[in-house]
């Protein structure tokens, strides 16, 4: 078992990680949607990148509760 403060630390960082890919995906679906008429590979990235920001979310309360 790690000391408290290095396990701590490494949810800080593990948090910290997952926001910045939880905003680049936030980022790419705003992009993705300032048109309005999608193809359907957009249709497609769309739902994509929802089921990956939504998994980390998802892992960040994960990190937040434990």
């Amino acid at each position: 078992m790690l000391p408290a403060h290095t396990e701590t630390s490494f949810r800080h960082e593990q948090l910290t990680r997952l926001q910045m890919e939880h905003a680049q995906y936030s980022e790419r679906l705003d992009h993705l949607l300032l048109n309005p008429l999608l193809s359907p590979a957009d249709q497609w990235e769309e739902i994509r990148l929802k089921k990956m920001k939504l998994k980390l979310k998802d892992a960040m309360e994960h990190l937040r509760t434990d």
